[in-house]
């Protein structure tokens, strides 16, 4: 509960939502966007749960961070990160939880690709909320026009558009 995200505060933002914060907020999106479209929500949820877990070990590696690590290295680290923590729980529950967090990462099945998507869609929603009190909008701008310029989900692009309007941060 206590690692901020690394990109925000690079941002220069002052009072950063922690990583269990996004992940709360990534399972409930999970779940209702997998209901919504007949998807296992229950899968759903389980892996925007479980998407981050290494980063209690690792941190919130930003872009820049995983550049300057590796690509190679960075993916290693949160594997054998992810691993460490599953090690305290019985081997069977252990396996369950590190194939949904490994299926999130190489997006095999379509829970993981919209957990994924979801990823994407919050953390442009999170850069929308915290132009509200801030000056920041420049700074922040690229997150939400990123997600606008390469979503394919047309819903969330929609909703997050509105979001945009609403907090009169105007997008694209």
């Amino acid at each position: 509960k206590e690692i901020r995200r690394r990109g925000w505060m690079k941002k220069g933002i002052q009072r950063i939502e922690s990583v269990a914060d996004h992940s709360f907020n990534l399972a409930l999106l999970s779940m209702v966007m997998a209901d919504l479209r007949g998807l296992n929500a229950e899968r759903s949820v389980r892996i925007a749960l479980l998407h981050d877990l290494c980063e209690s070990i690792v941190g919130d590696l930003t872009p820049e961070d995983r550049a300057k690590l590796g690509i190679e290295k960075s993916v290693e680290e949160e594997h054998k990160a992810t691993e460490r923590i599953l090690s305290f729980l019985p081997p069977a529950l252990a396996k369950k939880y590190f194939e949904l967090w490994e299926e999130y990462k190489t997006e095999s099945t379509v829970e993981a690709k919209l957990v994924k998507e979801l990823d994407r869609f919050e953390r442009a929603m999170q850069a929308v909320r915290y132009t509200k009190n801030s000056n920041l909008k420049r700074a922040l701008k690229h997150f939400w026009e990123e997600f606008l310029n390469s979503s394919q989900d047309q819903l969330l692009r929609d909703i997050l558009q509105r979001a945009i309007e609403a907090q009169g941060s105007k997008g694209t």
